[in-house]
């Protein structure tokens, strides 16, 4: 395996080998794939198992529920859309083909969030992880890298039920350097810290970290949390952030409206926890064609973004502001 400076950031050259290695070992395993191949990096898996592959073309919805029947004839189903098609123009058949049925089938959101980046705001799915956590039976997980792309991927090769499988297009860095553990319901911290946690998944645990690294220049411990698993949630890990900091910063690829902080905020409210939450993602709004570097800057997910708001509130703390 590549080491950290030469491993590849993006998510299809990682998953493409890996489940042509995993087909071999798991002869259940089927991938349906709606003309996405080149995307999903699958063109070998279709090359090396001709049998156990479907292209069902633009067809989002014959897909889904395709792999459910699939699924429930005994296949371990990794099937795939841009997240934005695959959680929406097929929401039905995912809710009710794969979840009703508890169907054994990972449902791949491709290109997820801001990493769509010039296919434009039709293409850039922000509210898939409000609507895939709201399907019971539906477990939601979102890899912090390609290390853990590779952990999930290996995981989910031997889970049986639904889940909700988010991939950006590429990760801005690598969080790990090798490939950790993985379960669901569990997170991982990625960076020790008392005055501020920021929790994150995808590709914001990257600029999570980045942003820790620019607090410490200024004198503020920032712990970081990557949170792969975000339904189930880990809840202990929340309440022990929240409780040992007093301020837990979501920074997600996604809309602050039903992703990752909403479910951050669930648990806070419910355990009554009484630190200070800010969500940072898109605030009620679509994505846009543009760059990826462009629209991060214009949602205030970079790492002087995030540092600056925890810098902000402290200081304002400090002043005898509010907690706000």
């Amino acid at each position: 395996m590549a080491d950290v400076k030469t491993r590849s950031l993006i998510s299809k050259e990682i998953f493409g080998k890996l489940i042509v290695e995993l087909g071999h070992q798991y002869p259940e395993i089927v991938v349906c794939d709606t003309d996405l191949m080149r995307c999903f990096g699958t063109k070998a898996f279709m090359q090396e198992f001709p049998d156990r592959h479907i292209n069902f073309g633009i067809a989002e919805q014959n897909c889904m529920a395709a792999s459910a029947g699939l699924a429930l004839c005994g296949k371990n189903v990794f099937s795939s859309s841009f997240s934005n098609f695959a959680t929406k123009r097929a929401c039905d058949q995912v809710s009710i083909s794969v979840c009703y049925n508890q169907a054994n089938v990972k449902v791949c959101g491709l290109y997820a969030g801001l990493t769509a980046e010039k296919n434009g705001g039709t293409h850039i799915g922000v509210e898939d992880v409000a609507v895939m956590r709201s399907f019971p039976n539906m477990a939601v997980v979102e890899a912090g890298d390609t290390y853990e792309l590779e952990a999930v991927t290996r995981y989910l090769a031997q889970y049986e039920g639904p889940v909700y499988f988010r991939q950006p297009k590429m990760y801005l860095r690598q969080v790990y350097t090798e490939v950790p553990e993985f379960e669901l319901g569990k997170a991982r911290l990625l960076k020790e810290g008392k005055d501020a946690a920021i929790i994150a998944c995808g590709i914001a645990a990257g600029i999570a970290l980045d942003a820790a690294e620019l607090l410490e220049k200024q004198g503020v411990s920032a712990r970081v949390v990557n949170m792969p698993s975000i339904k189930p949630i880990d809840k202990k890990e929340i309440i022990k952030a929240a409780e040992e900091t007093g301020l837990v910063v979501v920074c997600e690829n996604h809309s602050i409206i039903g992703g990752l902080g909403s479910a951050v905020a669930e648990v806070m409210a419910e355990e009554r926890c009484t630190a200070v939450l800010k969500r940072i993602g898109l605030n009620d709004c679509f994505g846009m064609t543009a760059t990826l570097a462009y629209q991060l800057e214009a949602n205030g997910l970079t790492k002087e973004s995030v540092a600056d708001s925890i810098i902000s509130y402290l200081n304002n703390q400090k002043n005898g502001g509010n907690k706000k």
